[in-house]
Formats: C-alpha cells, sequence, structure tokens
C-alpha cells in the first residue's frame, strides 16, 4: 500500500477514532470525578444529620421520649436538606429542589427505625378542603411511623412476635402454648446465659454479685460532685448529701438536668415516700444486681416448660407467669411475615436454625451465635424490605423510577448493630449516568444503646482506657492497673457517654464540665482523660494498643483472657484480671438495667413510665 494511501487511512479512520476515544475517555474521568464529589458532599450532609442528633439528645435527660426523639429526628432531616443545598450551592441548587433527589432517609435505633421520604399528599373521598396549610398533591416530606425490628412466629398452638433490638434484648408478645389467657405471654428482658444462681447471689464468670454489693456512683455537674443514680435513662443528683442519711433520707433534695441545663427539683415534691426510695437508690445502688438477676429469670422462663407458678414469675404487664415459654427448639423456619394480613403472602426468613441454641450454647450474647445471625437477618429483612417500598413508591412526577441501591456487605454489617443513619440520593444526571448512591453514618453517642465494647476502665494513673487495651494484660512492670471501688466508692467501669463534656447553665451562665472529674492538689477539677493508645493506637497507623476479641467475644475475654480457648491463655496478674473483670461486669449491667431502652417497648402499653412504678420498689 502506499504511503499516500495509508495517509488518508490515518486521517479519515484513525484521527476520528482517536477523537472520539479520547472524548469518551475524558468524559467519563470527569464523571467518576463528579460521582466522587457528590459521594463526598451526601456523606458530609448525613454526618451534619448525625451531630445535629447527638447535639439535641445528649444533653437532654428527656431526649429518648417519643415525642422528643420525632422532633430532634425531624430537626436531624432538616440540617441534613440544609446541609445538601449548601454542599450543592455552587450550581445553584436550592433546599426545596434537592427533595426530588432524596428518596429516603433511615434512622435505625435501638429497637426499630424511622424513614423519612418524600411523598405526596394526596386527600381522597374530600370534596371540599381548606387549603391554607396544605393542598392536594403537593410534595412534601416527613418521618413515616416507627418500625420495630419485630417478626412473627407460628407453630402448633402459638402464635407470637418477638421484637429485637441492636443487643440481646427481646419483647415477647402473643400466645405460647395455647390461646387462653394463662398461656399470653406480654415479657422482656436481656437474653443471657453463663449466669450461675446460688440462693440470692449471682455469679458470671468469677464475678459474684448480691444484694449488698452495692455502688454510690457519683459525678460532677458545674463545679461541684454530686452523688446520683440513673434511671430510665435519666440521672438523678442528690444535692444535699451532707445534710441526710438513711434516718431522715426523706429530706433529701434530688434534682435532674433538664433540657435547658438548668437543676430541675420539680419531679419529686411533695413526695417523701418516693424521695426515700430514690435517695437509697443514690446512696447504695445496685442495678448491676437486678441486671443479672433480672437476666437470669428471663432466661427460666424461655427455656423452662410446663407448670413454673410456683417460682414466683412477673411478666411485664404485672400477671403472674404460670407456664414456661419452652423456646429451646424454636427454630427460624418458624418466622414469618406477613406482607398483607388479608392474603396469604408469606415470607420465611431465610436460615434454619434453632435460634436459642449454638453449638456454644453457654453464650446466646456471642456474637456469632444463632441467635445473634437470627437477630440481624430480622433486622436486615425489615430495613431492606421497608426502603425499598419506600423509595420505589416515590415518583417526583417527571416519569423517573427511584430504585434502591445495593447496600454493601460491611455497612449491613454496622447498621444490624448499630445506630446509623442512612442516606439515600439518586436521580441527578452527570454526563449520561444517572446518579444512584447510599451513605451510612453511625451514631457514636447513642443513649440508648449500651454496647458491649463502649465499657471504659479508670485506671490508677487517672485515665480510662478500653476493657482490651493491652497495657492491662501484658504482666510486665510498666502495665496498668484499674483503680478499686475502695477508692471510689463504686467500680472502676465506666460507659463511654459519661465523658461527654456538658453545660451546667444553673447560675445564669454557661460552665462546660466533664461529668468524670476529680480534684487536683490545688483542689482544681480536672477531667478524666482517655487513653489516646488505647482508642487510637500507639506508633502509627498501623500498629494498634488493643487486643483482638477472640471469636469476637468480649464475655469470654473478659472472665478468661485474650484467647480464652487456648490451652495457655494470655492474662495480667491475677489480681488484676478479676479486677478487670468485677468492673466490666458491674458497669455492664449497671448501664443497661439504667437505660431508657428497659422501658421503651416494654411499658408503653400499659400507662406511665415513672420510676417509682418499675424501679424505685426495689428500693423500699
Amino acid at each position: 500500500m502506499k504511503l499516500e494511501s495509508l495517509t488518508v487511512i490515518f486521517l479519515v479512520i484513525i484521527i476520528p477514532i482517536s477523537m472520539v476515544l479520547s472524548q469518551y475517555i475524558n468524559r467519563r474521568i470527569q464523571t467518576e470525578r463528579i460521582e466522587i464529589e457528590y459521594n463526598t458532599k451526601l456523606l458530609n450532609s448525613t454526618f451534619d444529620a448525625i451531630k445535629a442528633y447527638q447535639l439535641n439528645t445528649v444533653n437532654n435527660s428527656f431526649g429518648d421520649d417519643a415525642n422528643a426523639k420525632v422532633s430532634d429526628l425531624e430537626a436531624a432531616a432538616n440540617t441534613f436538606y440544609n446541609s445538601l443545598a449548601t454542599n450543592f450551592n455552587f450550581i445553584g441548587t436550592k433546599r426545596g429542589a434537592m427533595k426530588d433527589y432524596v428518596p429516603a432517609i433511615a434512622f435505625t435505633l435501638y429497637d426499630g427505625f424511622y424513614i423519612h421520604s418524600p411523598y405526596t399528599n394526596t386527600l381522597v373521598d374530600v370534596e371540599e378542603i381548606d387549603e391554607g396549610f396544605s393542598k392536594k398533591d403537593e410534595k412534601t416530606e416527613g418521618l413515616k411511623p416507627y418500625i420495630y425490628y419485630s417478626c412473627r412466629y407460628k407453630y402448633d398452638n402459638s402464635d407470637f412476635i418477638i421484637t429485637y433490638t441492636l443487643d440481646n434484648y427481646i419483647t415477647i408478645q402473643g400466645y405460647i402454648g395455647g390461646f387462653d389467657e394463662d398461656h399470653y405471654v406480654y415479657d422482656a428482658g436481656y437474653l443471657m446465659n453463663g449466669i450461675a444462681k446460688s440462693g440470692e447471689k449471682y455469679t458470671i464468670g468469677n464475678t459474684t454479685i448480691t444484694k449488698n454489693n452495692t455502688e454510690e456512683l457519683k459525678e460532677y455537674v458545674g463545679n461541684t460532685e454530686y452523688p446520683y443514680v440513673k434511671i430510665n435513662g435519666v440521672k438523678y443528683y442528690l444535692a444535699n448529701d451532707n445534710e441526710v442519711t438513711d434516718e431522715n433520707a426523706e429530706e433529701a433534695k434530688i434534682f435532674y438536668i433538664d433540657s435547658s441545663g438548668q437543676k430541675n427539683f420539680s419531679q419529686f415534691n411533695n413526695e417523701p415516700e418516693n424521695i426515700k426510695k430514690l435517695y437509697n437508690a443514690i446512696k447504695h445502688n445496685k442495678s448491676a444486681y437486678e441486671y443479672y438477676k433480672n437476666a437470669y429469670e428471663f432466661r427460666d422462663r424461655i427455656y423452662a416448660s410446663g407448670d413454673i407458678s410456683k417460682k414466683g414469675y412477673i411478666d411485664k404487664s404485672g400477671k403472674e407467669v404460670k407456664f414456661g415459654y419452652n423456646l429451646i427448639n424454636l427454630n427460624s423456619s418458624d418466622a414469618v411475615f406477613v406482607t398483607n394480613p388479608d392474603s396469604n403472602n408469606i415470607t420465611h426468613i431465610p436460615e434454619n436454625v434453632y435460634i436459642f441454641q449454638g453449638y456454644r450454647e453457654y453464650n446466646l450474647q456471642w456474637q456469632k451465635s444463632n441467635f445473634n445471625q437470627h437477630r440481624r437477618a430480622v433486622i436486615r429483612y425489615i430495613i431492606e424490605t421497608n426502603l425499598i417500598s419506600a423509595i420505589s413508591n416515590y415518583s417526583t412526577g417527571s416519569g423517573e423510577e427511584y430504585v434502591m441501591p445495593k447496600i454493601s456487605e460491611d455497612d449491613w454489617e454496622l447498621i444490624q448493630d448499630e445506630p446509623c443513619a442512612i442516606s439515600f440520593m439518586q436521580g441527578m444526571v452527570i454526563n449520561s449516568k444517572i446518579f444512584n448512591s447510599y451513605k451510612v453514618v453511625q451514631n457514636t453517642l447513642s443513649k440508648e444503646h449500651v454496647d458491649e465494647n463502649d465499657i471504659y476502665l479508670l485506671t490508677t494513673d487517672n485515665t480510662y482506657v478500653r476493657v482490651t487495651d493491652n497495657g492491662l494484660t501484658t504482666p510486665t512492670n510498666s502495665f496498668i492497673k484499674i483503680k478499686e471501688k475502695s477508692t471510689l466508692g463504686y467500680y472502676a467501669g465506666i460507659w463511654k457517654l459519661n465523658f461527654e463534656k456538658k453545660i451546667d447553665r444553673s447560675e445564669g451562665e454557661e460552665i462546660p464540665y466533664v461529668p468524670m472529674s476529680y480534684k487536683d492538689l490545688n483542689n482544681q477539677v480536672q477531667g478524666y482523660i482517655g487513653s489516646y493508645t488505647s482508642i487510637m493506637g500507639s506508633s502509627g497507623i498501623e500498629y494498634n494498643n488493643l487486643n483482638n476479641l477472640y471469636n469476637g467475644d468480649m464475655y469470654e475475654y473478659v472472665k478468661k483472657g485474650i484467647n480464652p480457648y487456648s490451652s495457655n491463655p494470655i492474662s495480667a496478674g491475677e489480681k488484676n484480671r478479676k479486677n478487670i473483670e468485677t468492673a466490666y461486669f458491674y458497669a455492664l449491667g449497671r448501664e443497661r438495667h439504667g437505660a431508657f431502652n428497659i422501658n421503651n417497648i416494654n411499658y408503653e402499653l400499659y400507662g406511665s413510665n415513672t420510676p417509682e412504678k418499675y424501679f424505685l420498689k426495689d428500693y423500699e
């Protein structure tokens, strides 16, 4: 072929193809760059929503109340939209326009979740309406009704529902073993085994807890330290500790910190009997004992069969439990979800395991137990099906179809175990591609969820460390020891939210303070600090100062050491190891027993959640 012909071919064919390919590659690069930019903006806006929710709840004593929670989540969603509009301001996008690109935001909480999504305000069979506040077919957005992590089980003469949570707390409602009043179950509790009972003593690992093993908890409000107790998620403080004793306890002055940061003394005015009980709860706290006692008895009711009326168990409605629930052989194949109660459309959870059994049956709370695997499957099914419905049903009226993006398995692992915000964004055109993405951000300051991994221990150098800090488990001359009860009045374990800085406004000015504090040699209030190496690692990104949990089992780690199933488990000095175990189990039980989730779904059908009705009876 002549050179002239090759030149013509190159000019006519190759150069245009090269130009087209170059344009295509540049376009793809530009698309990827814009997509990364959009994902970053979506992530930042989701972080802003979580931060807004935390700011409204952490400093609010009654932030777990249903009405307050709805208000706080609405504010968080509003923050999300405003942040998103600000982040996209470079193209002039307004806040209202962003709603067309956000088919849903999900806020997963301890025992269920809310979906905040746009919808078309449609009225049916109404001839005339007042359009002063809303118009027919107007687009708006809001929170849909709360959805529990609930699963229905049906077999033989049993038909009941179990509501799961982000940990091992469950609620059971329905008929088990019969369809009469004596077999109706309304019960709830933390599902645990590995607890032994002897008389009124309860033992887990090497830690034995009795009614007499009480604590007096203390923390700062402003610049003053007060004894306190946490009941139903609210901390109650004793203001005149030096003026009252067990003999004149009815003269105690009790306050809590309200949402404005003020000391509020009003809740128990003119109630000397409840004041006395609350004083006893503050000075002789036995929350840890009640936690393990209740967990032991709850598991006993679940596993027992036949007549157990002689044991004197009372369920959450105040009714005597006459028959054990006999759920030892409850199978996941007994689970059903009825999507339409008037049809036979039943979908089974895709598992086939005994929910309350496992090859390590003694530890149901183990991360990989049958119970936890099934619990996660239920939570995922409930969230996934409702999000698919919410997203697919939304339309902007312009013909776009919305579909739920595929959530990664890593993100599902987070969603199934932690409170999160899940945001979705789609419909924006990026060159020839339609943007469709989501982001998951964990709420690390949830007041409802007391995670097993969020207990910190106070050491002798006034530093709080994680339970798995290897400085606690390396028996060398430099290994750190935890403070003992004798120096504190309470055991050294603390839930991480107690470190959050707060503001006292009682004296007319804002006084920032850290609840967990102490006075130094100069009588100055100093906040305890968390160990940087315990949390972040001590020498670079690759080095972490935390021991790994063997098979993800915190309980066995605390009881036996780093690798509890090896022939020679590594542990610290024997005394320090036992102190670690005792402090951990006391703190976990104390914090969970006082958390709001104790009442969150158990008593709402039975009226008031006031503390004197359900908690202070233990301090009469």
